[in-house]
Formats: structure tokens, C-alpha cells, sequence
């Protein structure tokens, strides 16, 4: 070849590899980029899956409690109501007393 055919190529690839070099360290830096969002993807999956077993077991044991409390509640107002009557009880035997 000519040496003008020569410089004329060297230059090309000269300006090709300019031009290829930036985009491999581009690429470079996407797929790193896209392993990382891969991570933090599978990361957020775990929590999510994490939250979802906490809110179930948090409204088996909420609708647990909320059983306990309304046996608690009817066991109160029973014990009020046995109080209620032994307080009548009282109050008519000592005005029974009085008279």
C-alpha cells in the first residue's frame, strides 16, 4: 500500500479504538451497575418476603389476643355482676336490720 493509505487506516483505527475504548469502559460500568440492582432486587424480595410473614404471625397473634382479652372482658363483667348482687344482697339485709 501507499504510505497515504497507510496513515489514512492508522488514523481510522486510531479514531475507532478512541471511539471503542469510552464505550467498553461504559459497558463496563452498566453491567456492574446491573449486578448491583440485581443484588438490591433479590435484597428487597428477601425483606418483603421477611414483612409478609411478620404481619401474618402479627394477625394470627393480634386475633389471639383480641380472643384472650374478650374471655378476660366477660369474666370481668360477670365478676361485676356477682359483686353488683352481693352489694344489693348487703344493702337490703342491713335495711331489713334497720327497720
Amino acid at each position: 500500500m501507499t504510505p497515504w493509505a497507510d496513515t489514512i487506516l492508522l488514523l481510522a483505527l486510531v479514531g475507532t479504538s478512541a471511539c471503542v475504548v469510552p464505550m467498553y469502559l461504559k459497558l463496563k460500568r452498566l453491567d456492574r451497575t446491573q449486578a448491583e440492582y440485581g443484588r438490591i432486587l433479590t435484597r428487597s424480595g428477601h425483606a418483603l418476603t421477611q414483612a409478609g410473614d411478620a404481619v401474618r404471625s402479627f394477625s394470627t397473634e393480634g386475633r389471639e389476643i383480641l380472643e384472650a382479652l374478650d374471655q378476660r372482658i366477660g369474666e370481668a363483667r360477670q365478676t361485676l355482676a356477682e359483686l353488683e348482687a352481693s352489694r344489693r344482697d348487703l344493702v337490703a339485709t342491713h335495711e331489713r336490720h334497720v327497720r
